[in-house]
């Protein structure tokens, strides 16, 4: 008998779904005059489809701060840091989420930013150009450093069918491919009401946020969406592994184990676990091996 998911802990955020599908989470918290914006659309490299390993939600994210149809580039940052707040963003296998810290002054600024991004980018054919080479000087850094070859190897060993096989920022000889017209087109297929999700946490009036948020997304219906089909990955059956040699001092090592996911009942036990063996220098693993 399978045992019972995890019941997580009552949370004070309050969640709300407009009638395009567009989730926001709002949660209050008064005890410092500070707010985090976060747009998230669930669009990573896991969801690039045909274009499976090429970069291009990680591409995507580098593009979406150089223009929208009523901000250049510039502006962007120069409007946020205005009101003292820092903003960034990140691609992961399943997410890309643009973010911004401000004071919670800037709340209306950096909420209207985060909806112009997500919504009327206009990646400048000039800025592409030149992120690519940003991204190709990424990629040259990434083949000189062990630790990230590495990991690399380690999970395109561990998944053979899906595409967490795949670094979120792709493969240089496919990302080389790209145009900006396959990005542009990645863009508006994911970049979707009803495919994102804007959280937003600090001293805030969830009600006036969520008003600012609805006010704007008027005029965005939701859109037709087929969601990415992701491989099934088949039972690893033994033993995997994989060498590479590489010039440097230190062997790279990396152990791995298929676990269960997140709402699984075991992981509070396999979390304790990872920690006991290997977080920190009092661990099982740091004081055998390295000690």
């Amino acid at each position: 008998m399978a045992s019972p998911p995890l019941n997580f802990p009552d949370t004070s955020a309050v969640q709300t779904r407009l009638p395009n599908g567009l989730d926001i989470i709002i949660k209050e918290d008064h005890s410092a005059e500070v707010v985090s914006v976060q747009a998230w659309c669930s669009a990573g490299s896991i969801h690039e489809d045909e274009w499976s390993g090429a970069g291009l939600s990680h591409i995507l994210e580098h593009m979406l701060f150089k223009g929208t149809k009523k901000r250049q580039g510039p502006e962007i940052s120069t409007q946020v840091q205005d009101v003292g707040g820092y903003i960034n963003a990140y691609t992961s296998f399943d997410r890309t989420v643009y973010w911004i810290d401000a004071p919670s002054s800037g709340t209306e600024l950096c909420l209207d930013v985060l909806l112009d991004v997500m919504t009327e980018a206009t990646l400048p054919e000039d800025e592409y150009e030149k992120e690519q080479e940003v991204i190709r000087r990424e990629f040259a850094m990434g083949f000189d450093d062990p630790g990230r070859m590495s990991s690399q190897l380690l999970f395109a060993t561990a998944f053979q069918n899906h595409p967490y096989r795949h670094p979120v920022i792709g493969h240089l000889d496919v990302f080389n491919t790209l145009t900006r017209a396959d990005v542009l087109a990645y863009y508006k297929r994911h970049y979707v009401p009803n495919n994102m999700l804007f959280v937003v946490v600090g001293a805030v009036d969830s009600a006036k946020v969520t008003e600012q948020i609805a006010r704007y997304f008027d005029d965005y219906p939701r859109q037709p969406y087929t969601p990415v089909v992701i491989p099934e990955e088949p039972a690893q059956l033994g033993r995997r592994e994989a060498h590479v040699e590489f010039e440097t001092q230190l062997t790279k090592m990396h152990l791995a184990w298929h676990i269960p996911g997140v709402s699984h009942p075991d992981m509070p036990a396999l979390d304790v676990l990872a920690s006991i063996l290997g977080q920190g220098r009092s661990s099982r693993l740091y004081r055998t091996i390295r000690e």
